[in-house]
């Protein structure tokens, strides 16, 4: 009876791990802030419900009998160096809220070792993965043929967000999943789900070349090859044999998808030779290859000055302005004229690593990569033919990620992140015997107490994932509320936010702009400040040294402000942020260097009508004010100019009810009514001048 009981309890195991991958990928929630993060939560809910499943066993039998496999020692060592990478942090909440996602994804793969213990295992679990993979497949591909929504004002390739809120993510995914996914086709003996399995695989395929994302169209041959590699080392005939049909018309769809687009281009004779490197260098620029090189180089910046630990664990994103800055300053940073605002990721997971965690982190990512080469070489040497060629393709999966990682951010990404870790996790598992692992048998106390800190780790995680779900759809409520004017109201969401977040970031920023506009200045800095040490950008740092400089902080204002100039930003900041640096300049008694600065301003972005009133305003504090009195004359007709066709963009995009640019041309008005006002109130109250 208790060999049943155990039998029922390690099948409703499975079954959850199954519906978990399902799922996730598949998982959205309205009111939370993008598709990744709902994955996010969602994950950190389901993975300690299944934590504390693994642990029922504990309980159920004598002793609690766990695989370790290697690759999860020097993985341990990467999660110390998460650890200490907190010692350079802007914030250690940050850190902290990274390393609970990180090691949880590391304790699904410690799961699905143990728990998997069959083939049939394996199956269950890849089937819910290629079903939820077709889904995603099929829900972009609708978004494509306009029956479904994508993003407003798009459609075609564009419309594509399927259940990853990008296409790039969907195809990413889709290429992961391709390999294992062939594991199906060749493990089935049923001709109707080989029919299926293979009419999956071909639609993946296809919507993996639909979304149009070059590194995805260059890794897949590349995982191919390595696959044709990897068989004649391994040598699992007889499978490949026994489906050769099945697989011969897959290759055959796989190389006529490659080949197409080439056949479609018909490329002119006269076309230069790909190995001149022109090819090559057309391929770089058309997928912002100069971006995604400013991106690594800044990661690293970050290196070179946090080259021990790193500068915390999801901090690219918090220090890249800085870096930015720095890296423009070297003689390599200015061959660089490529704009590129605040970056959230380095497009390279490894440069990422390095960036985040130092020396001490890559070593122990190339540790933990050398652990999982070794371990599944050792198991394809050990396995029989039909495991083998199992293990091969999930080794192809595997590559397909860690090749893909050298130019995106799938680490970043929860169903990618997903697909990874159960796929390292079904390689390494007991259903493919037992080298490369080592065993650990717990028993009474030990056992039973290992399944209570996985109780409490998982209610801990589970409460704070959803506390921070409620935190973020009242952030996004309380933005919905400043950008249709409620500030009041607002003010009070987004204190609740704050009030209920574990590690809040942009919630101060809006907060800071709501206070503004209720006159709160002093609460309006404290928000900033606290913002400069969670979420930096171009509009952050832009708005604060704005508030400083209004409320007579000139000097502090220059801090801000350099950081902003010296990377580089968009042309409305850099104008917005050289016009704030001169009413530094001038507040800090050099008003002779601010209308100079702010004339080579007027000279260089003639309609900007802004500045005037801020020349005129030194002018008149200098008793110039025939000067001051031309300075507001000139910004009036700007503005009138500019008020004009502002409403006349307005009236002609009235009909365009879902236009994003509607608000957006609404505050552009806003704000010319007020510079109007200024203007002419400063003009009536302008003492003539005196002088002869």
């Amino acid at each position: 009876m208790k060999s049943e009981s155990c039998g029922k309890l390690e099948r409703i195991q499975i079954a959850a791990i199954a519906v978990f991958v399902f799922v996730l990928p598949l998982f959205m929630w309205p009111g939370l802030t993008d598709y990744n993060y709902a994955k996010c939560i969602a994950s950190l809910v389901l993975i300690p419900l299944l934590l504390i499943l693994w642990g029922v066993t504990a309980w159920r039998r004598p002793s609690w009998i766990i695989r370790v496999p290697w690759v999860l020692v020097p993985v341990a060592g990467l999660i110390v160096a998460a650890g200490l990478s907190v010692i350079q942090a802007t914030t250690s909440l940050v850190v902290l809220q990274s390393s609970v996602l990180l090691i949880c994804f590391v304790l699904v793969l410690w799961m699905v070792v143990n728990v998997v213990r069959d083939p049939q295992h394996v199956r269950w679990v890849l089937s819910a993965l290629l079903i939820s993979g077709t889904l995603a497949a099929l829900y972009g591909a609708l978004q494509y043929a306009g029956a479904l929504p994508g993003p407003p004002g798009t459609s075609g390739v564009g419309a594509i967000l399927s259940t990853m809120g990008n296409r790039n993510h969907l195809g990413g995914f889709l290429l992961y999943l391709f390999y294992p996914g062939i594991i199906l086709l060749v493990q089935t003996n049923s001709r109707v789900r080989k029919i299926a399995i293979l009419l999956a695989l071909m639609f993946i395929l296809a919507m993996m070349m639909l979304v149009n994302q070059t590194s995805v169209r260059i890794a897949f041959p590349l995982v191919m090859i390595a696959f044709f590699v990897g068989q004649w080392i391994f040598r699992a005939q007889q499978p490949l044999r026994a489906n050769r049909w099945w697989l011969a018309t897959l290759v055959g769809f796989s190389l006529a998808l490659l080949l197409l687009p080439l056949v479609l281009s018909q490329p002119s004779k006269q076309s230069a030779p790909i190995s001149d490197g022109s090819f090559i260098q057309t391929l770089w620029e058309r997928n912002s290859g100069a971006v995604r090189a400013q991106d690594w180089w800044i990661g690293a910046e970050m290196l070179a000055d946090h080259p021990a630990t790193g500068a915390g664990l999801g901090h690219y994103k918090l220090n890249f302005i800085a870096s930015k800055a720095d890296f423009l300053a070297t003689n390599r940073g200015q061959t660089f004229i490529d704009y590129i605002p605040r970056a959230s990721q380095a497009h390279n997971e490894y440069v990422q690593v390095g960036a985040e965690l130092g020396i001490i982190g890559l070593v122990m990512l190339v540790a933990s990569l050398g652990a999982l080469a070794v371990s599944l070489w050792v198991r394809l040497r050990r396995s029989s033919e039909d495991n083998r060629l199992a293990l091969l393709f999930l080794t192809m999966g595997i590559l397909a990620f860690l090749a893909h990682s050298l130019v995106s951010f799938p680490a970043h990404v929860v169903g990618s992140s997903l697909e990874f870790v159960v796929f390292c996790g079904l390689a390494l598992a007991a259903a493919y015997g037992t080298p490369a692992c080592f065993t650990w048998r717990l028993s009474g106390w030990k056992a039973k107490g290992l399944h209570v800190a996985l109780i409490a780790f998982g209610i801990t995680v589970s409460s704070l994932a959803v506390a921070d779900a409620r935190a973020n759809w009242l952030m996004e409520r309380g933005i919905d509320q400043v950008e249709a004017g409620l500030f009041a109201a607002a003010e009070i969401s987004l204190e609740h936010s704050l009030s209920v977040d574990f590690a809040p970031r942009q919630t101060y920023y809006y907060l800071a702009v709501a206070q503004i506009q209720l006159g709160k200045l002093n609460e309006a800095q404290e928000s900033l400040e606290m913002c400069m040490t969670r979420f930096i950008d171009e509009a952050s740092l832009l708005n604060y040294a704005n508030l400083l400089v209004n409320t007579g902080q000139s000097k502090a204002a220059f801090e801000p402000l350099e950081l902003l100039l010296a990377s580089h930003p968009r042309s409305e900041i850099q104008r917005r942020a050289t016009y704030l640096r001169a009413l530094a300049l001038s507040e800090t008694g050099n008003p002779d260097v601010a209308i100079a600065q702010i004339q080579e301003l007027l000279a260089n972005n003639p309609t900007y009508e802004t500045p005037y009133i801020g020349l005129g305003s030194i002018y008149q504090s200098l008793g110039r004010n025939d000067e001051a009195h031309s300075a507001y004359e000139a910004g009036l007709a700007l503005v009138e100019k500019a008020l004009a066709s502002a409403r006349e963009k307005m009236i002609t995009g009235a009909s365009l009810v879902e236009s994003p640019k509607l608000a957006e041309i609404q505050a552009t008005i806003d704000k010319l009514i007020l510079e109007r006002a200024t203007l002419l109130e400063r003009l009536r109250t302008l003492p003539q001048d005196d002088s002869p």
